[in-house]
């Protein structure tokens, strides 16, 4: 990609022969110390990686250095970490020429640097990028898809991920006119903005320069006081109306039948005030955006039961969140101004006919049919995206998911009468259950510290009494 064999640290150090670290020379093949460090660093980088999948951890400074030495004295280092190198280089804003020139491919170079640009806390500017664009002479492939990636993201209602993306983009179209730009961002500012037509010069009353100037100057004001207002009632309007977990289904109050816990195929009436109630599992992308915003805790693992880059991968954005505790789902919930749905709440979501007072036995009906639910006799093994089986799975009160899928948390203790508590009720089943787990009426007590692949949550609001 980048012909440029020298590393921009701010030390000027320069890649001469086999050089391995900080004014470590290995000048031959027959030097085993050289041999050894690199070894050295390439185990540390392995570690590095396991660290970023794991934790999102970003390697230190130091070892990004160590590695690219390595490569450019020829050290062989996996696709893996060549990667995460270039995510360390954008980082720290050093390096950034080297690591690029050893990652081959264009759109996992362009993933990564769009993760930077568009991170919640410490994003990558735009003339970075930019000024990578012009030195490399191969930046053709991986600007287009970069650009493509951002156009994904200007599509999403994703706060400030969109935002930014539309920072990005509209500054390297911007800057596509300058000398040396990249040759993708100046076909498309090229496409973006045609040239002017001309027209027939009319005769017209001449009016004085002074004049226009002053016209010219109150109407570009006025046009900048209505876009600043347009602007901030826009984004009034998206912070009201935004909610990471998506549509709720609304459950007016009164008295509902339900399971009785501690007696099969016996139902109790219960009273409840009005909720709201997520229609669909919290999913990945929305836990996510819990987490770049300091409102939640990594999960215990990244990996579903077949899918080791579950969590991480951005095609599993909108499949359920698992993997977390008890209270890692009360967390989110609470960062989303809600709170986990009580036992006899999430039945009445799942089981109660409003019309019929009554419950049924599974969300659909009394009678199981495995291609309304996603659990074992799917032989999926694992998660599918929420609402795969909506509407012929839903509830009656529209709500998808609440047989198979992933079981879910609630806020009801599992054993109230011991103190403290003992685990909580879980309820819905999972891919893993046959139709006697996937029923309204069953439930299964966890150890609130316990977190599983096959568990995940949604979550529920009080709403407010009318006057």
């Amino acid at each position: 990609m980048i012909s440029s064999t020298r590393m921009e640290w701010e030390t000027g150090e320069e890649i001469d022969g086999e050089v391995i670290g900080r004014g470590q020379h290995a000048p031959g093949p027959a030097n085993l110390n050289g041999r050894e460090r690199a070894a050295a660093v390439t185990r540390r980088l392995a570690l590095a990686v396991d660290a970023w999948w794991q934790r999102g951890e970003v390697p230190p400074l130091g070892l990004v250095r160590d590695a690219l030495l390595a490569l450019e004295a020829g050290h062989v280092v996996e696709e893996a970490g060549r990667t995460l190198l270039l995510r360390g280089a954008l980082f720290y804003g050093k390096g950034m020429r080297t690591a690029l020139h050893h990652l081959n491919d264009p759109e996992r170079a362009a993933s990564v640097m769009r993760d930077m640009l568009l991170h919640p806390t410490r994003p990558l500017s735009p003339a970075q990028i930019f000024d990578l664009a012009r030195q490399d002479d191969e930046s053709a492939e991986w600007m287009a898809a970069l650009d493509e990636l951002l156009r994904e993201e200007m599509a999403q209602p994703l706060e400030p991920r969109r935002t930014l993306a539309h920072a990005t983009t509209e500054y390297l179209h911007k800057n596509s006119s300058a000398n040396g730009k990249p040759p993708t961002w100046a076909s498309l500012a090229a496409q973006t903005a045609p040239a002017p037509v001309k027209s027939a010069r009319k005769r017209r009353t001449r009016v004085p320069a002074a004049t226009r100037r002053a016209i010219a100057n109150l109407f570009g004001l006025l046009a900048l006081a209505l876009l600043v207002l347009s602007l901030a009632f826009f984004w009034l309007d998206l912070q009201q109306s935004f909610d990471p977990t998506g549509e709720m289904i609304s459950i007016p109050s009164g008295i509902y039948r339900i399971s009785e816990p501690e007696l099969d195929f016996t139902d109790r009436r219960v009273e409840l005030g009005s909720f709201s109630m997520d229609r669909t599992e919290v999913t990945n992308g929305a836990y996510r955006l819990c987490f770049e915003a300091d409102g939640c805790t990594w999960p215990a693992r990244t990996a579903s039961t077949i899918r080791p880059d579950y969590f991480l991968n951005p095609a599993l954005e909108s499949f359920p969140m698992v993997n977390v505790t008890h209270a890692q789902a009360a967390l989110f919930c609470r960062w989303a101004g809600k709170r986990l749905p009580l036992e006899e709440e999430w039945e009445t979501a799942a089981a109660s006919a409003l019309t019929l007072q009554r419950a049924f036995r599974y969300p659909w009906g009394d009678n199981f049919e495995s291609i309304r639910v996603n659990g074992a006799a799917t032989a999926v093994g694992d998660t599918l995206l929420v609402g795969t089986y909506s509407p012929g799975g839903d509830s009656p009160s529209k709500a998808a998911d609440m047989a198979g899928n992933v079981a879910e948390w609630t806020a009801t203790p599992g054993s109230p009468s011991e103190q403290p508590a003992i685990g909580y009720v879980t309820k819905g089943g999972s891919f893993q259950n046959g139709g006697d787990g996937l029923a309204t009426n069953q439930r299964v007590v966890v150890d609130g510290e316990d977190s599983h692949p096959w568990l995940g949550f949604r979550c529920a609001v009080t709403n407010p009494v009318d006057e």
